[in-house]
């Protein structure tokens, strides 16, 4: 596999997490984690379908990536809810 083509795939994780963050409202939040997937399955695809590189594994790939950005979301998210809860003085 080139190394951009790497590159450009583990872009995809923040890029995932901010498109899931823009479409909080339009989505359900138990849709999010399947939408990152479909969509880090578009992004590595979308990378690779024109080229020699192009296998089945991109496919896996993308799924993992878009767990990937789930899973950073998920996290951030419990982050910052600690956070407030911290500076609110609801520290448990």
């Amino acid at each position: 596999m080139e190394d951009s083509i790497a590159l450009g795939g583990m872009a995809a994780i923040p890029i995932i997490t901010a498109v899931l963050q823009a479409a909080k409202g339009f989505i359900p939040m138990r849709a999010l984690p399947l939408a990152a997937i479909a969509i880090g399955i578009v992004w590595n695809v979308s990378l690779t379908v024109g080229t020699d590189e192009f296998t089945r594994l991109d496919i896996l790939r993308g799924v993992v990536y878009g767990l990937a950005a789930s899973g950073f979301y998920s996290i951030t998210r419990t982050g910052v809810d600690a956070a407030r809860n911290i500076v609110n003085g609801r520290d448990q």
